[in-house]
């Protein structure tokens, strides 16, 4: 009898051992889902944590199957923190390698050029998978806009550094290699020109026209008279003005408004992106002193008022109204 006994306890045991490895859902049989998923071990997270949360994404059967499969691999405890894909036939055995020895899920974020400081940091701050508050935040222009990489668990700061550092960078690089006799003290005021280029314009191709008509105004001693620097002195980039510029606000009395201030505002308006800090110390050689929108997404440049006019005149009976 004793020995009938062992003899089923034995082969229960077996039986057992059998389902849990070979079975469905065992520790090597893939648990099918439609899709691959996306699983976030969170720092201090122990392995009755992990398991439950397999569990409720439906990765693993039960929770017996992952700790026989971490024994199995030598990988108890071994987990690490980080955001990891499961592909969607993954067996046990292989979920528990990912999560102790794969590479984390690497996510990219592209910041727009023209966008102020604020904007950039708002954006910043709505990225879910980033940590911690943001203490230091630059000056305004000094964020490159380009797309950057970042993993769960990096702290907002360290992006928010990252895109600093790029920008001091990426100005050093471009003020050393500048044009001889632009009207720049320093590579501040060449930032600060760029800032006002981008804004101007979204076209690769008339970047460095509107640097060159906003630098032959400057060596002329005339204002640059540049819209956008107006909108800037009104919002200071923590807002969207909302509407059209009107005749008041070419009025306004701010540092920025370059309709009533000499030469350059004191700081940029955006941060603008490579293309446009290397058209303001490499700009288009001409005599040109205007331009206007044209009403086809670019714009008519002129060197006499009177041309400059006759496309003003042009643009607005496109409009069919006055521009304000």
């Amino acid at each position: 009898m004793i020995k009938k006994t062992f003899l089923f306890i034995t082969i229960l045991l077996m039986a057992t051992m059998a389902w849990l490895l070979y079975g469905t859902g065992g520790v090597y049989a893939p648990v099918t889902r439609a899709a691959d998923e996306a699983v976030i071990i969170k720092k201090g997270m122990g392995m009755v944590e992990v398991a439950d949360l397999l569990l409720q994404k439906k990765l693993i059967s039960n929770q017996y199957v992952f700790f026989l499969a971490s024994a199995l691999n030598r990988q108890w405890g071994k987990l690490k923190a980080g955001e990891f894909l499961i592909p969607n036939h993954a067996r046990p055995t292989e979920i528990i390698r990912i999560l102790c020895c794969g590479k984390v899920i690497v996510h990219k974020v592209t910041f727009a050029e023209g966008n102020t400081v604020a904007d950039h940091i708002d954006q910043i701050n709505k990225l879910e998978l980033l940590t911690g508050e943001i203490e230091h935040i630059p000056g305004e222009g000094f964020m490159l806009p380009e797309t950057y990489t970042y993993v769960y668990g990096d702290t907002r700061q360290s992006l928010v550094n990252r895109m600093e550092a790029a920008m001091i960078m990426a100005l050093s690089d471009v003020w050393g290699k500048r044009k001889g006799g632009l009207p720049y003290q320093n590579s501040l005021e060449a930032l600060t020109l760029a800032s006002i280029v981008e804004k101007e314009t979204g076209r690769q191709d008339e970047r460095k026209r509107v640097a060159g008509v906003f630098i032959n105004r400057l060596n002329k001693g005339m204002r640059l008279q540049a819209d956008p620097t107006v909108v800037y002195g009104i919002t200071l980039g923590k807002s969207k003005l909302g509407r059209k510029i009107t005749k008041q606000d070419l009025k306004s009395e701010t540092i920025y408004n370059t309709y009533i201030v000499d030469g350059l505002p004191p700081r940029p308006i955006c941060c603008p992106g490579r293309a446009a800090i290397q058209a303001a110390v490499d700009p288009h050689i001409s005599k040109e002193l205007f331009f206007v929108a044209n009403g086809a997404g670019g714009h008519n440049f002129s060197a006499s008022l009177t041309q400059h006019n006759a496309f003003v005149d042009q643009y607005r009976r496109m409009l069919g109204k006055a521009c304000p």
